[in-house]
């Protein structure tokens, strides 16, 4: 006979995991914001929360409905977002972009070579999503230029993002939502990282020109006098504070590498490094507020409360156990499951998404197991980054490239043109992944 007690906490169970669910359908769905969609559902754990007796904050960091780790998060992507529209204003990246580009001399091969370079290092040391909205900015205007054709510019860079993703801990979303629940810091994040990514981006540009070749007609003369009339100090305005900022910029990216043995957390470094971009480069902090993406710091919020509030009540601790019979005892078998799996529902269902689902429930199935915990994170972490690559709606910067050929072009791309190069790549990254992770598995344990 079930008890009173078990019978309350079945249905604080059933009514949280309800909203969940309802949340979940309103982000993938096309039709509803999905920010909203996430606000609305953190509003409802919390409110629901209150009703079932699950504190707001806790007595302890991991308890509560707001946590301490989820706001280091926020503030790592806040302090992010910030440096960005600093260094962007200033004309860092528009200036490194437009001097690389000179070196070309408009050889589209090099090109191809100098834009997929360029956003797999902003994607690094910057992010995803504005890797693909500074170099496919600059894509449209050297091809508008040249007259060659976008696509398969903006198509490498889509892709290549996935791959620059994986490269530091502040590359990706899910690389934070991953590394804060397994506690992984920046320079152990990239000591792994660089054993496969610089390979992994070799093996994407060299099997891409195989799927698409890069073709062009214009002539070597005409096409020098075009990337000669580029002017790289054209998009600065202020030579002093681009110094400045550019110093600054560098001493901030510093600053995270050693984030580990400083002592200090890397929303602290991530704040106080934009505050100092801000500082130095004279900008005006209302008006760079202004003009930040709070929307994806909601939508964030959101998804950390419901997950929290899952928690609080055992359903996350209930489908760990559930996964852990289902993954086994043999950690290389289970990280294989774990990249396969994930990247097979990432290519369907929002990456950012999955991470903050499936984090927590890996970190504590592999708690109470034999299972290696961070060989874990990283197949969690490889597949949920590359199977952003499936689909047109897999990831947040393929989206966004998609949106910005679109906007430019008047041209949709259908699931399957974007499978037949972006799929098979995903495919042959994923195979690649597994036979590192198997390596990885075997070192680690």
């Amino acid at each position: 006979m079930v008890g009173v007690g078990q019978a309350v906490a079945l249905t604080d169970a059933i009514v949280l995991v309800g909203i969940l669910v309802i949340t979940y359908v309103g982000i993938i769905h096309k039709e509803f914001d999905k920010v909203l969609a996430a606000t609305l559902g953190g509003f409802f754990a919390i409110l629901a929360g209150h009703f079932l007796g699950i504190p707001l904050v806790g007595e302890t960091p991991d308890e509560g409905l707001i946590r301490i780790h989820d706001l280091l998060i926020l503030g790592v992507i806040l302090g992010n977002l910030l440096m960005v529209e600093v260094a962007t204003q200033v004309g860092i990246f528009q200036y490194v972009s437009i001097k690389l580009l000179k070196k070309t001399k408009g050889d589209p091969l090099r090109l191809f070579w100098l834009l997929g370079a360029l956003t797999m290092v902003l994607s690094a040391i910057v992010n995803t999503i504005s890797a693909i909205l500074v170099v496919g900015a600059l894509t449209f205007v050297i091809c508008d230029e040249l007259g060659y054709d976008p696509w398969p510019y903006i198509l490498m860079e889509i892709i290549v993002t996935n791959t620059g993703g994986l490269t530091t801990l502040i590359s990706s979303p899910t690389n934070l939502i991953i590394g804060v629940q397994f506690n992984i810091g920046y320079l152990a994040f990239l000591k792994v990282s660089l054993f496969f990514g610089l390979p992994m981006f070799f093996l994407v540009m060299y099997a891409f020109l195989k799927l698409v070749p890069i073709e062009f007609e214009l002539n070597e003369e005409v096409r020098l006098q075009k990337i000669e009339a580029f002017d790289e100090w054209s998009v600065v305005r202020d030579k002093n504070a681009f110094y400045r900022t550019s110093v600054a910029f560098i001493v901030s990216m510093l600053s995270f590498m050693f984030s580990d043995t400083l002592g200090i957390e890397l929303a602290v470094l991530a704040i106080g490094g934009a505050l100092l971009m801000v500082l130095v480069s004279g900008k005006n902090l209302d008006s760079l507020f202004a003009k930040l993406d709070w929307s994806l710091l909601a939508f964030f919020q959101g998804l950390f409360v419901i997950i929290a509030s899952l928690e609080e009540v055992g359903v996350m601790e209930a489908i760990a156990d559930v996964i852990s019979g289902m993954l086994g005892e043999k950690t290389w078998i289970a990280a294989i499951i774990v990249l396969w799996a994930s990247a097979i529902i990432s290519g369907i269902l929002d990456n950012i998404v999955l991470a903050a689902a499936l984090a927590p429930v890996l970190r504590v199935a592999t708690q109470d197991s034999s299972l290696n915990g961070t060989a874990i994170a990283w197949a969690l972490i490889l597949g949920t980054n590359l199977g952003g690559g499936f689909t047109p709606i897999g990831a947040p910067p393929v989206v966004l490239g998609l949106s910005l050929y679109y906007k430019k072009t008047g041209r949709k791309i259908g699931w399957g043109e974007f499978f037949k190069v972006g799929g098979t790549l995903t495919i042959l990254r994923l195979l690649l992944s597994t036979v590192f992770i198997v390596i990885y598995t075997l070192i680690v344990t």
